[in-house]
C-alpha cells in the first residue's frame, strides 16, 4: 500500500454568503419590527377585549342585581298586598264584632236598666208603705192632738155661788173622762208600737237559714266505650264550682260518682219531653242571635235519651 503525499488548496467566497446574511439580518429586522407591531396590536386588542369584556361582566352584573331586587320587591309587594287584604278583612270583621257587641251592649244595658227601674220602684212603694202610718199620723193625728190639747186646757169656772157645786162636779167629771179617754189612747198606742215593733223584727229576721231548699243542678255525665269496657266519668264544671261552697261541690261529685255504677240511659218520658219543651221555650224567648238559636236547637234531635 502506497503512501500518497497530494496537497490541495481550496479558496472559499464567503461574499454570497454574507450577502445572504445581510439579506436574512434585514428579514429578521423587519420580522421583529412587524412581530412588535402585531404583539403592541395584539396587547392593545387584548385590553380593548378586557375592556369591553368588563364593561359587559359589569353590566350584566348590575343587571342580575336589578334582575333580582326588582323580583324581591315584587314578592315583597305581593305578600304587602296580601297581607294589607288580610288586615282589611280583619279590620271589617272587628267593626262587625264591635257592632254586634255595642248592640248586645245596649241591648243588655236596656234589660238590666229596666230591671233595676222596677226594683227602684218596688222599694219606692216599699218605703211609702213604711212610711205611710208615719205620714198619716203627721197630716191627721198632730191636729187631732193639737186640738185635744186646746180642749183640755183647765177652765177656772166662775159662776154664781148657787151653781158653784155643780158647775165643780161637771168640770170634775169632764176631766175624769178626758183622763180616762187619755189612758186609752196610750194603751192603744203602746199596744199598736209593741205590734209594730215585732212585725220590724220579724222583717228583719233572716229566714232564709230557718228552711231547707232543694236545688237541681247540672252535671255533665261521660260515657267512653272500648272494645273491653264502657266507663262513665262526670266532668268538672267550672261555673258550678265557682258558685258554690268547695265542700258543697265536692259532695255533689261524689254523690254522682256513687250512683254512677247504677245509671242506664232509657228513652224519653213525658218528664223528658217537658223539660225539652221547656228548654225549647226559653231558646226561643231569650234574646240571643238567631244563628246561636239554630246551634242550641240542632242539638236536639229525635234520638235523645235520658239518664
Amino acid at each position: 500500500m502506497g503512501v500518497f503525499n497530494d496537497s490541495y488548496d481550496f479558496t472559499v467566497d464567503t461574499s454570497p454568503m454574507a450577502e445572504g446574511m445581510e439579506h436574512v439580518s434585514d428579514k429578521v429586522r423587519e420580522t421583529t419590527g412587524a412581530v412588535a407591531l402585531m404583539e403592541t396590536a395584539v396587547i392593545a386588542q387584548e385590553q380593548a377585549s378586557a375592556k369591553h369584556i368588563g364593561n359587559k361582566l359589569d353590566l350584566g352584573f348590575f343587571n342580575v342585581v336589578m334582575s333580582q331586587i326588582a323580583q324581591r320587591v315584587a314578592n315583597e309587594s305581593a305578600q304587602t298586598q296580601a297581607l294589607a287584604m288580610e288586615l282589611l278583612q280583619q279590620q271589617k270583621s272587628l267593626q262587625n264584632l264591635q257592632t254586634r257587641m255595642n248592640g248586645d251592649y245596649a241591648m243588655i244595658s236596656q234589660r238590666y236598666g229596666k230591671l233595676f227601674n222596677s226594683l227602684n220602684q218596688e222599694l219606692r212603694n216599699r218605703i211609702t208603705e213604711l212610711d205611710k202610718p208615719l205620714m198619716e199620723y203627721c197630716t191627721k193625728s198632730v191636729k187631732v192632738l193639737q186640738n185635744r190639747i186646746l180642749n183640755l186646757v183647765s177652765q177656772v169656772p166662775v159662776y154664781q155661788s148657787e151653781s158653784l157645786a155643780a158647775s165643780q162636779a161637771i168640770a170634775a167629771a169632764r176631766i175624769k173622762g178626758n183622763a180616762q179617754r187619755l189612758i186609752e189612747a196610750v194603751t192603744s198606742y203602746l199596744t199598736n208600737d209593741k205590734q209594730q215593733q215585732q212585725h220590724t223584727k220579724d222583717l228583719q229576721t233572716d229566714t232564709a237559714t230557718q228552711e231547707q231548699l232543694t236545688y237541681y243542678v247540672p252535671v255533665a255525665v261521660v260515657e267512653e266505650t272500648t272494645e273491653n269496657r264502657t266507663a262513665m266519668q262526670a266532668k268538672d264544671n267550672p261555673t258550678l264550682r265557682s258558685n258554690m261552697s268547695a265542700a258543697a261541690y265536692q259532695q255533689i261529685m261524689q254523690g254522682v260518682s256513687s250512683q254512677m255504677a247504677s245509671l242506664q240511659w232509657k228513652p224519653l218520658d213525658e218528664q223528658g219531653m217537658n223539660v225539652i219543651n221547656a228548654f225549647i221555650g226559653m231558646v226561643e224567648q231569650a234574646q240571643l242571635p238567631e244563628r246561636v238559636k239554630e246551634k242550641m236547637l240542632a242539638m236536639f234531635n229525635d234520638n235523645l235519651s235520658v239518664l
